[in-house]
């Protein structure tokens, strides 16, 4: 398995691609029962080269993120492109770093393709965004904070490609 290539990938401003497609893992490791399944459902998608998995601690108390990292076992780890994403409550200098080491030992991986937070509540983004970069500077996630923070409600304003 190969991640996509051509127009199936964007470029990052940092020179990186990811796939533009993908597939996400809410509500999977709700129900043991259905493990075996999950983790064949998001193999199956990568052999189709949706090799971007989407994830986060919030989905199943961390389950979901334990689910992925079995499924991509059979890759290497530079043929799927991880996205996970913090808690706001978590985005801080106090939590973030064992949250995101919580999040790569449920992958079993040594860092993120990209670890974002999930939604932006009340947390200070200057914060974050301090974070992330010592992340980044830690090599435990490979994404960039965008130089210019982007409002919440300036979302729907951003160009698409």
């Amino acid at each position: 398995m190969s991640i996509l290539t051509g127009n199936h990938v964007l470029t990052l401003p940092d020179g990186r691609t990811m796939p533009r497609i993908g597939q996400g893992t809410w509500r999977m490791g709700e129900d043991d029962s259905k493990r075996t399944e999950e983790v064949a459902a998001l193999r199956y998608g990568m052999s189709l080269g949706m090799n971007l998995i989407d994830s986060a601690e919030m989905y199943a108390d961390g389950q979901a993120e334990d689910i992925a990292g079995e499924a991509i076992q059979v890759v290497k780890r530079d043929e799927v492109f991880l996205v996970s994403k913090v808690y706001p409550e978590n985005a801080n200098k106090r939590l973030i770093f064992e949250t995101c080491d919580k999040s790569l030992q449920r992958f079993g991986v040594d860092y993120l393709d990209m670890y974002l937070l999930h939604w932006r509540e009340d947390a200070d983004l200057a914060e974050v965004a301090y974070c992330m970069e010592t992340l980044v500077d830690q090599k435990k996630t490979g994404a960039r904070v965008s130089p210019a923070p982007v409002r919440d409600q300036n979302l729907a304003t951003l160009p698409r490609p």
